[in-house]
């Protein structure tokens, strides 16, 4: 991989005191530079910023597209206005609102890679801030500042400046998993595949750009505004396919449910439905459908085969099988997307070409219903996902009138089954009918063993013996496991990993606890938000609290203030400020009426709540706080055994 001038960098903005921190990669020197009412480097830091534009640096931060380099060209095109006061106000006015406009990589003076724009975490889905990547990158020491947005003082300024010089390093390590993200996407610049601002795309932007590119841009917009196809309303009976058909009645009448139901794609209810089918409760909704067993376990042996059978690229290739295509788009598409299906099996996986062909597939479909793309046509999102789920069902009534066969759970796009093997002929005849049928492929895979608590929570056990972990069961077991899921909850890994020796391996879970030796897998993790404080025993902590229960601990609790005068009786919920405030003058602030007030009469009060309820914790944001002489190891065993299936 070629050495590139990497350059980490984040920045502190408060009242009287603005920092820049940051360090070129794999160099131990950091520079610091302070705007303050103390201290004023606003010229060495231009200067240093010259430095970083004439050696062709990239500075690498997080979220720095939307907050820091905003104020870094602040610096450059306005040094001489550029002071602390103008900085807390361009910051205030970036956090609070009404914002400032994203400033194009055209115009930007030195280039920017943002860590989190990558990784997709400004989507509130994959939410993940920088304390929680430090967490569950086993940080050594996790930080937050102690106090609020005000004036500070010589000290805190000075906290301030160590705090800085601690999150540029923690993005640094968090680089460091992402560098090979960014060369992939330097290969596609290099070779001409797409452009633009390609170092800050996460996967699926990347994926429409291509789609894009193969479209072409007069097709996908007019100037700057992408082309789209609205709908009113979209019935299922006018985008289900005439070849759909049931043999029994069960399969019938929720075939009929489907055929009456509608959707607004603008607002409205979302039609869903639950019906017994195949032994199970299938939950069918506008996105796709759902069942499982129920906390049980299931082994092959002699007579009986686990197989789990799953639609390869599942919504791309119903699209392409059917010739369903956004109305504005057309032949154009179809034609693009057909060839990408085509394209994308002349390489091999692991390749970028792969990848990028992978990319496009699955993000047409998955801006369909994205207002803001050019892909958007709700018709085309629910043709697909309406007859993906009547397929899929056709499936499982086939499943349905085989003997001796259970169905163990379904969802989006995939069965798995226990089958009497006598009768696994009859299943591949029967799935390879269904495939000439739908003109989509399954993909096969069987299961030596598989304790399933619900359709998103899981362990399977291949027949070479590795695990494939879903849900409360899933933790990274290699370096590797954490690319794509850095925003999932890395807490008490020690339990998981504990239950899942109880369950394939029949430890007694108190030795399963006891076999996990790392310290952070017994770490935890938990944030105050909304102005709440949080405290172990007496003491105060920061926003962000890493810690373990501990034998020797204290309890631990989140102060969090009412969202009105203590005191005073709660409002009620959907009233204006202005009829509250009416009202609130012609009674007094004192009395009670029933026109804005809550029935119950209850009262704004400080709520306390108790964190790790029954259990004493220990903080150990500075991770050499942490020892073994005082775990409670009745708590993660007890945690252990919540999440057992099919053991004790």
């Amino acid at each position: 991989m070629t050495e590139r001038n990497y350059y980490t960098y984040d920045l502190e903005c408060y009242p009287n005191i603005f920092t820049f921190c940051g360090k070129f990669k794999n160099s131990k020197d950091i520079q610091l530079f302070e705007i303050s009412d103390r201290k004023n480097q606003r010229n060495e830091l231009l200067n240093f910023l010259g430095y970083l534009r004439n050696v062709q640096a990239e500075m690498v931060g997080f979220n720095n597209i939307g907050y820091d380099y905003p104020l870094i060209h602040e610096v450059i095109t306005n040094p001489y206005t550029f002071d602390h006061n103008k900085a807390f106000q361009l910051s205030q006015t970036i956090i609070k609102g009404p914002g400032i406009k994203t400033i194009r990589p055209s115009d930007r003076y030195i280039a920017q890679i943002d860590l989190m724009r990558i990784n997709h975490f400004n989507n509130k889905a994959k939410s993940t801030s920088l304390k929680n990547l430090q967490f569950a990158m086993r940080s050594d020491s996790l930080e937050d500042l102690p106090f609020d947005i005000r004036p500070l003082n010589d000290h805190e300024k000075n906290q301030l400046c160590k705090y800085n010089i601690h999150d540029v390093l923690e993005t640094e390590k968090f680089l460091d998993h992402n560098l090979a993200a960014i060369e992939m996407r330097r290969e596609y610049l290099a070779n001409g595949t797409l452009r633009g601002d390609l170092l800050n795309f996460d996967d699926t932007k990347i994926g429409l750009k291509y789609l894009e590119t193969r479209l072409g841009r007069n097709l996908c917009f007019s100037g700057r505004k992408p082309k789209q196809t609205f709908r009113e309303v979209v019935h299922y009976n006018d985008v289900i396919l005439p070849k759909i058909k049931f043999r029994t009645e069960p399969f019938n009448e929720i075939f009929n449910w489907f055929k009456q139901q509608k959707i607004r794609p603008a607002g409205g209810p979302r039609p869903s439905t639950e019906v017994s089918l195949a032994g199970l409760e299938v939950h069918c909704a506008a996105g796709g459908l759902h069942a499982s067993a129920d906390n049980k376990v299931y082994e092959t042996n002699e007579t009986h085969q686990i197989i789990d059978s799953d639609v390869s690229g599942m919504y791309p290739s119903i699209a392409i099988a059917n010739r369903f295509a956004p109305e504005h788009l057309g032949e154009t598409f179809l034609s693009a997307y057909k060839q990408i299906k085509i394209d994308r099996g002349r390489y091999a996986k692991g390749t970028t070409q792969n990848a990028t062909l992978k990319l496009a597939a699955n993000s047409a479909y998955g801006n369909s219903n994205n207002l803001y793309s050019f892909m958007y046509d709700p018709k085309f999102t629910f043709s697909v996902t309406i007859n993906g789920q009547l397929q899929l069902l056709q499936l499982i009534e086939m499943v349905d009138l085989l003997p001796d066969c259970e169905l163990i759970q379904a969802n989006t796009d995939g069965i798995t089954i226990y089958i009497n093997k006598k009768y696994t002929y009859l299943y591949d005849l029967w799935c390879s009918e269904w495939e000439k049928m739908t003109g989509l492929e399954l993909e096969h895979v069987k299961y030596n063993r598989m304790w399933i608590r619900d359709v998103n929570n899981y362990i399977s056990e291949y027949e070479d013996g590795k695990l494939k972990s879903k849900g409360t069961y899933w933790y990274p077991k290699s370096i590797k496991d954490y690319n794509g899921n850095w925003h999932k909850d890395h807490s008490n890994l020690a339990s998981k990993m504990a239950a899942e020796k109880v369950m394939t391996h029949s430890w007694p879970v108190e030795a399963a606890i006891k076999l996990v030796t790392n310290p952070f897998d017994f770490m935890l993790r938990y944030k105050a938000v909304g102005g709440s404080k949080l405290y172990i025993g007496d003491q105060k902590q920061l926003k962000t609290v890493r810690y373990y229960v501990s034998t020797k601990g204290e309890p631990m609790k989140k102060v969090s203030p009412p969202k009105g005068e203590v005191g005073q009786y709660k409002r009620k919920n959907k009233l204006t400020d202005k009829y509250f405030k009416s009202v609130i003058e012609e009674i007094g602030k004192d009395a009670w009426d029933e026109r804005i007030h809550t029935k119950n009469k209850s009262k704004y009060e400080i709520v306390e709540t108790s964190i790790q309820s029954g259990w004493k914790v220990k903080q150990c944001n500075v991770a050499s706080d942490f020892t073994w002489e005082d775990v409670d190891w009745k708590f993660y065993i007890e945690e252990a055994k919540k999440i057992l299936i099919g053991s004790k």
